[in-house]
C-alpha cells in the first residue's frame, strides 16, 4: 500500500532539513576550522574536508532544486527541468514504454508465466469475490438500463415485438401444439378436465334447470311430470359424463382425437382456414389492449430488473453469483481449458498491443501533456525527491573525502 500524501509529504522536509544542516554544519566548520588553523596546523585537513563538502553539498543541491525549479528564483538556463520539459519528458517516457514494454516479446514471455486464467479461476470462485463481482455488474447493468431507457427505445420495443408476433405462422403453432397434444395424449387428459367442468357445472345448475323446465312446460302440465323430466334428463347427462369420463375406449374419445387430427390437417392445407386465422391474429394484435400491453412490456421488464438487480439477496443476484464461482471453478479445475483460454488471451493481448501500441503510447504522452508543469513537478518530487536528497549527503560526504584526500596528495608533493 503506497504512503499517504501528508506523510510523503513529512518524510520529503525531514530529508530536506538533514541536508540542508548538513551543509550548514559544513560552512560552520571551515569557518572555525579557518579561524583556529594559524594556531593549530593541523586543522588544515578539517578545512580541507569541510571546504571541498561545500562545494560537492552546494553543486548537488543546485542539482537537484534544477531538476524541479529555478535555484533561488533565478532563471538560469537549463534549470526547472520537469517543469519545463513535460512534455518532451511524456513523450520520451511514452515512446520507452512502448518500445521495451508493449512488444510482443514482453507480452509472451510474461503470459507464459502468469497463467493468468487459473488466477482468474480462482479468484472468481471465491464467494466473496464472487459476490463483489455480482454486485459490480448488476450496478452496472442496472445504470445501463436506466441510460438507455427513452421513449425511442420503448417505441422500437413495441415495433419490434409487434414485427415479430406479425410473422407468426399461426396456423403452424396451433398445428404443432395439436401435434404435440395428440403425441403426449393430452387430449385426453383434456377430456377428463371437460368432463370434470360438466359435472361441476351440472351440481351447480340444477336448480337452474327445474325452474327452466317448469318454465318451459305448458300451464296444464302437472308438477310431477315436470320432475320426471327433470329427473330423466339430469340422469341421462350424469350417465354420458361417467361413461366418458370412465371408459378410456368411450367413442367420444376418439371422435375427439378424429377431430383434432381432422383440425391439424385443416391448419396446415385449408387456405380459407389459414386466412381467417391471420386476420384474427392480426385482429388480436391491434387490438388497443394488447398494444398498450406491448408498450408496457419494456416497463415491466426494467422494473423487474432494477428490482432484482438491487436486491443482494434477490434470485437474480444470487444466480448471477452462482454463475460466476461455477465458472471460475470450472477454469480453475480443467487445466486444459484453462490452456486454451490463456492462448485466446495471449492472442488477443498481443493483437491488441500489435495494433493499437501506438495509440498506447499517445494516451500516454497526452495524459501527461494535459497536467499542470508546477503540480507536475511537485507530485514527482514528493515521490522521489527523499532519494535524491540522499544524493546532497552523499555529495557533501564525497566532497569532503575527496578534499582531504587532495590535501595530502598535495602536502605531500609540496
Amino acid at each position: 500500500m503506497s504512503e499517504a500524501p501528508a506523510e510523503r509529504v513529512l518524510r520529503l522536509k525531514r530529508m530536506k532539513r538533514l541536508a540542508t544542516g548538513l551543509l550548514v554544519a559544513m560552512v560552520v566548520l571551515f569557518v572555525v576550522s579557518s579561524l583556529l588553523r594559524p594556531t593549530y596546523p593541523a586543522l588544515g585537513i578539517v578545512e580541507a574536508f569541510a571546504e571541498a563538502a561545500m562545494i560537492g553539498a552546494l553543486a548537488d543541491w543546485f542539482a537537484v532544486t534544477a531538476l524541479f525549479r529555478h535555484p533561488l528564483g533565478l532563471p538560469i538556463p537549463h534549470t526547472a527541468i520537469v517543469p519545463n520539459r513535460k512534455n518532451e519528458i511524456g513523450r520520451a517516457l511514452a515512446r520507452f514504454i512502448r518500445d521495451h514494454f508493449l512488444t510482443r516479446e514482453a507480452i509472451e514471455g510474461r503470459l507464459a508465466r502468469a497463467d493468468l486464467v487459473s488466477r482468474i479461476g480462482g479468484w472468481l470462485e471465491k464467494e466473496r469475490n464472487a459476490r463483489l463481482l455480482s454486485r459490480d455488474a448488476s450496478v452496472a447493468l442496472d445504470w445501463l438500463m436506466r441510460a438507455v431507457d427513452s421513449d425511442d427505445l420503448r417505441h422500437a420495443i413495441r415495433t419490434g415485438i409487434r414485427e415479430a408476433l406479425e410473422h407468426v405462422p399461426v396456423n403452424l403453432a396451433l398445428a404443432t401444439l395439436i401435434d404435440v397434444a395428440l403425441a403426449g395424449n393430452h387430449g385426453q387428459r383434456l377430456i377428463d378436465q371437460l368432463v370434470e367442468l360438466g359435472r361441476d357445472q351440472l351440481a351447480k345448475n340444477k336448480f337452474e334447470i327445474r325452474l327452466r323446465i317448469r318454465a318451459q312446460s305448458p300451464w296444464w302440465m302437472p308438477k310431477f311430470v315436470d320432475e320426471k323430466i327433470y329427473d330423466q334428463l339430469v340422469g341421462e347427462f350424469e350417465r354420458i359424463l361417467n361413461e366418458v369420463g370412465t371408459n378410456p375406449d368411450h367413442p367420444a374419445r376418439a371422435q375427439f382425437n378424429d377431430q383434432l387430427h381432422s383440425l391439424k390437417s385443416s391448419l396446415e392445407r385449408d387456405e380459407e382456414l389459414i386466412r381467417r386465422g391471420k386476420t384474427l391474429w392480426d385482429d388480436l394484435i391491434d387490438h388497443p389492449d394488447v398494444q398498450r400491453y406491448l408498450g408496457d412490456v419494456w416497463t415491466r421488464v426494467r422494473e423487474y430488473l432494477h428490482t432484482s438487480l438491487t436486491m443482494p439477496e434477490s434470485a437474480l443476484r444470487l444466480g448471477i453469483e452462482r454463475e460466476i464461482r461455477a465458472i471460475g471453478a470450472r477454469i480453475a479445475g480443467d487445466q486444459a481449458a484453462a490452456a486454451q483460454l490463456n492462448r485466446r488471451l495471449e492472442e488477443l493481448l498481443i493483437y491488441v498491443i500489435e495494433n493499437y501500441r501506438d495509440s498506447l503510447s499517445a494516451v500516454i504522452s497526452e495524459t501527461i501533456e494535459q497536467w499542470d508543469p508546477i503540480a507536475t513537478s511537485e507530485r514527482i518530487e514528493l515521490h522521489i525527491g527523499r532519494d535524491l536528497q540522499f544524493i546532497r549527503i552523499n555529495g557533501t560526504l564525497v566532497g569532503g573525502l575527496v578534499g582531504v584526500l587532495i590535501y595530502l596528495v598535495w602536502g605531500a608533493v609540496v
